[in-house]
């Protein structure tokens, strides 16, 4: 019995550092954790918004791109000259034969390109043998750069997405 008297001391102080940590969290620790919570949705939010705005920036250029071939195949199918035209104040473009398309207000466009129509507009124009006279139609949103350019000799259209290497543009 003497040896159980001995070792009770020992078990009491076991079982009082156990109590303890079966007590809980403080305050302190809750709102330290819900404040970290806080902090990555937050964080999340913000990086979900920013790519949200690229992807659509993005769409826009790819459905710029596929303007810009609609024109060239209405041009060599009807054996007459047709253009695309920018308008960089408004952030619009018109597709031969096609209704006016508004682009998303976070983007910048601007147009380059030898056909200039007045100070707000210019103009890539595509001929029956499938040239053009070339130009480029540049997208800027969120930090990011688009590129949908026209070769003037052969009409051949590229996009180029500044976040991603050159050899992954795509190509008419």
């Amino acid at each position: 019995m003497s040896a159980l008297r001995a070792r009770s001391p020992v078990s009491r102080a076991k079982v009082a550092v156990i109590a303890q940590r079966l007590r809980g969290f403080t305050l302190l620790e809750m709102l330290l954790v819900i404040a970290i919570m806080a902090f990555l949705a937050v964080t999340v939010a913000v990086s979900v918004i920013g790519r949200s705005d690229a992807a659509k920036v993005a769409v826009a250029g790819k459905e710029l791109m596929a303007a810009l071939r609609y024109t060239r195949g209405q041009a060599v199918l009807k054996g007459e000259p047709m253009a695309l035209l920018v308008d960089v104040e408004n952030r619009t473009y018109t597709a031969a034969d096609r209704e006016l398309v508004t682009l998303p207000e976070t983007m910048k466009v601007q147009i380059y390109t030898g056909e200039v129509l007045n100070e707000q507009t210019g103009a890539i124009r595509f001929f029956p043998d499938g040239g053009s006279t070339g130009g480029k139609v540049m997208l800027n949103a969120g930090g990011r750069e688009w590129q949908v350019r026209v070769g003037w000799l052969t009409g051949d259209i590229d996009f180029i997405d500044s976040a991603k290497p050159r050899s992954t543009l795509l190509r008419n």
